[in-house]
């Protein structure tokens, strides 16, 4: 696996290694929460514009391209592919990621897919394969390689201030609301996991077991093995109470042969209390600072300016976001039948669907 040394060199001033460059045009797919949200931050990025905005509901679609200048369009496809766009977003809901995003690919436009990258093995398997046939690079949106302190974990490993990595212990566990809002429309495994399994595989190598227990619809617990020897556990869910502050509890700690590195995500530095109590404050994924958005989310979009200028390789792959789908999904079928799941890449324009019957 390898990482760029500076993947969030390409700054929000309009320059590509000291050059000017014209702002890239780019097709937002999906207008709701995760779309306003990179709407807003290409909008207010020198380097790049929102040209298009794809999201069926006439309203809401039609309301966030007015606010960033953009023309709205209905259909995912066709805006995905209009002409003029430089770049495509996909921020639709996990199961509809598919079509829009081999559209991007086959009108060969960078493309930047929300995590999970796709709902199904499958499906992660036929963008990857899309965007190598393409030769267009994807960026699979996994935010917290963004943030600050997960990135400072994995440049301490890299730097080999801790030795080899022993093993990996994760959690990431929200509150009640996010299983009443969301429950319908994804798995805690695919919304959750698939974050954390992901930064498994980037501290630790590629993942190759997983044996998961408890109940794959509200708390999952799972035990990882690496294919370098390293081994791990993870936690996830959406369980607690919904007054639970810092947005649930989430943390990894990666211990090595010489010492341990430890992010505890709770860990703000910023208390906020009200009249009813502990309020929640973003201090690290999109919070607004002098009237933009900045944080994490503003920096993988830094990232995806220069992955479309064709300054810098995707941090995390089309292939990152496969594994991290199937990883997620074995954590979950594991748990459902009670055995250890093997995790291995597809084979011949395999998945894990053919090798576990997980999808």
């Amino acid at each position: 696996m390898t990482v760029n040394a500076d993947p969030t060199a390409a700054l929000a001033d309009g320059t590509a290694g000291g050059r000017p460059a014209a702002p890239i045009a780019v097709a937002v797919i999906g207008a709701g929460f995760m779309g306003e949200r990179w709407g807003r931050a290409l909008h207010e990025h020198a380097g790049a514009r929102v040209a298009v905005v794809g999201d069926p509901d006439a309203a809401r679609g039609g309301a966030l391209a007015e606010r960033l200048g953009a023309r709205h369009v209905a259909d995912a496809r066709e805006a995905a592919a209009a002409p003029g766009v430089d770049a495509v977003v996909v921020c639709t809901p996990e199961h509809l990621h598919l079509d829009a995003s081999l559209a991007a690919l086959e009108a060969g436009r960078a493309l930047a897919v929300e995590k999970p990258i796709a709902h199904s093995s499958e499906e992660a398997d036929a963008i990857v394969a899309a965007a190598e046939r393409a030769d267009v690079p994807v960026l699979a949106a996994h935010v917290l390689r963004f943030e600050p302190r997960y990135a400072a974990v994995r440049d301490a490993i890299a730097r080999g201030e801790i030795g080899r990595v022993v093993a990996v212990r994760q959690e990431r566990i929200g509150v009640a609301a996010d299983r009443a809002r969301l429950g319908e429309r994804t798995t805690v495994a695919l919304y959750y996991a698939s974050h954390e399994l992901d930064l498994a595989r980037w501290y630790a190598g590629d993942l190759v077991e997983v044996h998961g227990y408890g109940d794959p619809g509200e708390l999952l617990s799972g035990a990882l093995r690496f294919a370098d020897g390293a081994h791990g556990t993870v936690q996830v869910g959406w369980c607690l109470p919904d007054r639970t502050p810092g947005f649930g509890l989430a943390g990894v700690t990666v211990i090595g042969e010489h010492g341990a590195l430890r992010v505890s995500q709770g860990d703000s530095g910023l208390l906020a209390v009200g009249c009813d109590g502990q309020l929640d404050a973003d201090v690290a994924w999109a919070p607004e600072l002098h009237g933009r958005l900045g944080g994490a989310l503003a920096r993988e979009v830094d990232h995806f300016v220069a992955v479309a200028r064709g300054d810098q390789a995707p941090l995390c792959t089309a292939a990152d976001g496969a594994a991290a789908v199937r990883a997620s999904l074995a954590l979950e079928a594991s748990a459902g039948i009670g055995s250890t799941i093997e995790i291995e890449r597809p084979r011949h324009g395999g998945s894990l669907t053919e090798e576990t019957g997980v999808k």
